[in-house]
């Protein structure tokens, strides 16, 4: 029985840390991974390898700064990708590039050597954190957004610890968490100008811990926090645009966390079951869903708007897997890669765009670590012409009409009618 949650004294901002849960039979390896001289995740003959269901995504590698390892955190509709790079001293940066592009260093707050960036909006602006240490936590570290060539730092009175900006939207607001009320505490904050603003606790709350996770297009965040009266236990909760703090619920155990939210106000993050293990959860229109997992313990990262969610799950060797969920059902991403995937080994992926791309983190074919993105075809240009327009229909139906696997749109295993309002909803709207 795995148990594999966060405590309140690891990092502040999960991304880096959820890889870094503890499990009863083996403990993780921590996002970003590195092999820090030796042995990373699934450098070995420990993978499993899988067959190829449906070659339905082409990666692509995130370079590095000159040194050995990169990720990728966040990727916008608008192709921004973030995430991070090692130079060729081995140290840290948070990295901002387009699909295909070089990564641009962003360097660091002065007299902060590491960065790392963990949320782009489709204006470029990232949100990040800088530290004086590899690890990226500790007192020194400062929450802040990169704007216009500029950074902003959202905490220049250096009042926290454990501190980072851990979602941006659109309109610029960020969500994240600094200790404002000093060691041994952590708060959610929310920040849009001026000063960051304090997320509310619960009620009878006496840890005075929270972490601010993701934040959609109307401001409505998310994130865990501290049970009322109890230290050490985390529930996943909603702070609505309006105000206040709302307990989204578990799977019956005792620990949750909310990672991200989308437009429709669908939540996803992970739940204890009473057993102890951890599910891949999904909060919509007032009910709990367990994702399922593949083998052990699941975790969903981020979910965009039409509801497509990644994250990542262990196998049967303990091994963090990329995974995505379509249309409810799970899949790992190691068993859809095309032609261009042969030798990767995604880990595990971190962001999802409302075009479907996904972004994470695996080892390539030469088995460095590296940022990836992957990529659907656009599946409402059907006949492929860069295009969606009336030659699509045709062409759909005509492969419909003939059972042709690719038109199983929904990827729920079979071609029927829920194909066709699946591929019209894209159609009309004009997205792949």
């Amino acid at each position: 029985m795995e148990r594999v949650y966060l405590g309140r004294n690891v990092l502040a901002f999960s991304l880096v840390a959820l890889a870094g849960m503890a499990s009863l039979s083996a403990a993780q390896d921590t996002f970003p991974f590195t092999d820090n001289g030796g042995e990373g995740p699934a450098s070995g003959d420990e993978w499993l390898e899988t067959a190829v269901l449906s070659p339905i995504y082409q990666v692509e590698e995130v370079p590095t700064l000159g040194g050995l390892e990169s990720y990728a955190t966040a990727i916008s509709d608008t192709g921004w990708i973030t995430g991070g790079a090692k130079l060729a001293s081995g140290v840290n940066h948070a990295i901002r590039m387009m699909r295909g592009g070089p990564a641009q260093d962003l360097g660091s707050l002065p007299g902060l050597g590491y960065s790392s960036a963990y949320a782009i909006n489709n204006n470029g602006d990232v949100a990040g954190v800088s530290a004086v240490a590899s690890n990226l936590f500790g007192s020194s570290a400062q929450p802040w957004i990169y704007r216009a060539g500029a950074f902003t730092d959202l905490d220049p009175m250096n009042r926290g610890v454990y501190a980072a900006a851990t979602a941006i939207n659109d309109a610029g607001v960020v969500v994240g968490s600094n200790s404002f009320l000093g060691a041994g505490s952590v708060e959610s904050f929310k920040w849009s100008s001026g000063a960051p603003v304090n997320l509310p606790d619960f009620a009878g709350d006496i840890c005075r811990i929270s972490y601010g996770m993701g934040v959609n297009a109307f401001g409505t965040a998310v994130g865990y926090s501290a049970a009322p009266g109890v230290c050490g236990d985390n529930r996943a909760v909603i702070y609505p645009a309006s105000g206040g703090i709302r307990d989204l619920g578990t799977l019956g155990g005792v620990n949750a966390q909310a990672q991200a939210i989308n437009s429709n106000g669908d939540v996803v993050g992970f739940s204890e079951l009473a057993s102890g293990q951890n599910r891949a959860t999904l909060w919509s229109g007032g009910a709990i869903h367990n994702l399922g997992t593949l083998a052990g313990a699941s975790f969903a990262l981020s979910i965009n708007d039409d509801g497509i969610v990644c994250g990542y799950f262990l196998d049967s060797r303990n091994q963090q897997r990329a995974c995505v969920w379509i249309g409810g059902a799970m899949y790992d991403l190691n068993t859809l890669m095309g032609s261009g995937g042969t030798g990767w080994r995604l880990l595990i992926a971190t962001g999802v765009n409302e075009q479907g791309q996904i972004v994470g983190q695996g080892r390539n074919a030469a088995g460095r670590l590296r940022g990836f993105v992957l990529t659907p075809p656009c599946r409402s240009d059907t006949n492929r012409d860069g295009g969606i327009d009336g030659g699509d229909v045709t062409v759909y139906f005509d492969a419909w009409s003939a059972g042709l696997p690719d038109t199983d749109l929904n990827l729920d295993g079979g071609v029927d009618a829920t194909d066709v309002y699946y591929f019209f909803d894209l159609w009309t709207n004009g997205r792949c």
